[in-house]
């Protein structure tokens, strides 16, 4: 037996038994009856067109003929229990615009639709044909905020209207006769997705529409608590990676100085973005590892290569081809197409060292790339998009550099988004002793050897004023582990120049040598303390000085370039001889 309240409020309903005799009766159909009473008789003579074949039949829509005039719509549906009891349903024809709409009215009852939407998690609203709201359950209610008796009965254009919701999927669903989705935020309740979905009868009639209703607010709380967690972890990767990474950088590794634990703190920081970098500081400061630091903790990492360009080393002529790449038959000697250094560096980062020394006419090119991410190969027609990120550095001050015309100001711009200035090793003694444990570990490993170095050496070295930076340092100590014989570093085995500045804490003008000028305006080069060595061959002792010169011309001028040019030699011979050592 059905017992459901809202049908009660449309239908007609009375219960017969296997006899066909009525046990119940409601008050729709006391009122169709004209309140007779019908308790006990037979249906057949209270529904004289009711056809008892029809009980046979488990009659399911039919319409049954009262007289010329009434005609009443028919459901026989058999009872769960007793069994051989049967639910009749019926209801004047002409009370209902679309006696479709009447079937599902019945067998949304018969179903218990409402029982079966309360047990959604999420919100369910069912609506007719027409737009207007049969049933609801509770989820729906506590996600939209409003009671069950402002909203049932109503139609949605009137709940739109109203202000109750901002927009109906409902109403889109039936104008577009197909699944209708959305996001809605309701005024008196949460944020949900609503999907839609129209059902039609057999004719392709929509007759009802069903709306699924889920609550993102929970959804967009796990989100953001999701983004923050990847955020977290996003930020251990990143410190794990400097981590990593801090044990090829030399200079972070063993930093005691705050000067540099600030600097690493920035530089970390702007490692996840795709800023430009400009690292400018003296000559062997590290701007060269710290840039492959930078890479390295970058998401650029795991992406893309890390490509070193030295804008000194390359000829002025060459220095294009190479950025950028060439087509066949661009110049003479070009047979084959070659691809630039930018494209080898897509997705990941290409380091411009040197940047002083580009020539004017590429520095514009070298703009374009980095606003546009695009550029032609040399003799090339075809536009190359890239992905890169640029790090520049120098050791000379631009900003003279604009003055003088031969830099570009707004590529300056372009590049100091980020400026970095590595502090000379004068300017973070603290640093000193580690870097001088550090490689002499280092090369008491390569060459075998078991030296140590005394106090006073220590001292010396920490008071040094270091012109040539960390590569000074590195190159002094390997040559102290191989040329010194005893085991321990002495005072007398360092150059006289370190010992003179040590103990006066001047800047040397070169390291071993003092010099002065002669009437002819030429410089006289003496060379103080012992150079040779027994069993140690000529060769091997000119080597090392020419080393210790080139060194310190490096240290004592701006660019690669300059020191070549200040020694009278090509850039691609001091960097062969560089190399040798």
């Amino acid at each position: 037996m059905v017992n459901n309240h809202s049908l009660a409020d449309y239908w007609a309903h009375v219960v017969v038994d296997e006899a066909h005799i009525i046990r119940f009766a409601n008050d729709r159909a006391a009122g169709l009856l004209a309140n007779q009473a019908v308790d006990g008789k037979n249906v057949k003579t209270i529904l004289p067109w009711l056809r008892l074949d029809w009980f046979a039949d488990k009659a399911i829509h039919k319409v049954g003929k009262a007289s010329l005039v009434d005609k009443y719509l028919l459901d026989i549906i058999p009872c769960s229990e007793p069994a051989g009891w049967f639910d009749v349903f019926f209801r004047k024809i002409d009370e209902y615009d679309n006696p479709h709409h009447l079937w599902c009215e019945v067998a949304d009852s018969i179903i218990g639709v409402q029982k079966f939407i309360d047990t959604s998690y999420d919100g369910m609203v069912v609506a007719d044909g027409e737009g207007r709201v049969l049933a609801v359950n509770q989820a729906f209610l506590h996600i939209c905020g409003l009671g069950r008796n402002v909203i049932i009965g109503k139609h949605f254009k009137e709940l739109v209207e109203e202000g109750l919701i901002p927009q109906s999927c409902t109403l889109r669903a039936l104008a577009q006769q197909e699944v209708s989705s959305a996001v809605v935020k309701y005024p008196y309740g949460t944020e949900a997705v609503v999907t839609a979905t129209p059902l039609c009868d057999g004719l392709g009639r929509i007759v009802r529409v069903l709306s699924n209703v889920r609550d993102i607010s929970e959804l967009n709380m796990l989100h953001e608590k999701l983004k923050s967690a990847e955020a977290l972890v996003h930020g251990f990767q990143r410190e794990l990676k400097a981590m990593q990474a801090a044990k090829l950088d030399v200079n972070m590794r063993l930093a005691r100085s705050r000067i540099m634990e600030n600097l690493y703190e920035l530089v970390i920081k702007v490692a996840g973005t795709d800023l430009q970098l400009l690292i400018t500081g003296e000559s062997g400061v590290g701007k060269t590892a710290l840039a492959k630091f930078v890479h390295t903790i970058s998401e650029r990492s795991a992406t893309g290569n890390f490509i070193h360009v030295n804008c000194s080393a390359i000829p002025d002529t060459l220095l294009e081809s190479e950025l950028f790449g060439h087509e066949e038959g661009a110049f003479t000697g070009a047979k084959k197409t070659r691809v630039g250094l930018f494209e080898l560096a897509n997705k990941g980062t290409i380091f411009l060292d040197e940047i002083g020394d580009m020539p004017l006419p590429l520095q514009a090119k070298i703009l374009n790339v980095l606003q546009e991410g695009k550029f032609y190969r040399v003799g090339g027609s075809r536009e190359i998009f890239v992905d890169v990120r640029v790090i520049a550095a120098t050791n000379m001050d631009l900003g003279q550099l604009i003055e003088r015309g031969l830099f570009r100001q707004d590529l300056y711009y372009r590049l100091n988004v980020i400026p970095v200035r590595i502090p000379a090793l004068r300017e973070r003694r603290e640093d000193i002793r580690p870097l001088v444990a550090h490689y002499l570990t280092i090369c008491n490993t390569r060459h075998r050897r078991t030296k140590i170095i005394s106090p006073e050496v220590m001292e010396t070295l920490w008071a040094y004023s270091w012109p040539g930076n960390i590569r000074e340092l590195m190159n002094l100590i390997e040559g102290l582990i191989v040329v010194v014989d005893e085991p321990s570093i002495e005072l007398r085995h360092l150059p006289g120049n370190i010992v003179l500045c040590g103990n006066k804490d001047t800047h040397p003008a070169a390291s071993g040598l003092t010099g002065h000028t002669g009437g002819s305006g030429q410089q006289d080069i003496a060379v103080t303390g012992s150079l040779w060595k027994p069993h140690t061959h000529l060769k091997q002792l000119v080597e090392k000085l020419e080393g210790q010169i080139i060194e310190e011309a490096i240290g004592n001028c701006n660019s690669l370039k300059e020191a070549a040019q200040n020694l009278g030699v090509d850039v691609t011979t001091i960097i062969r001889k560089r190399k040798r050592k």
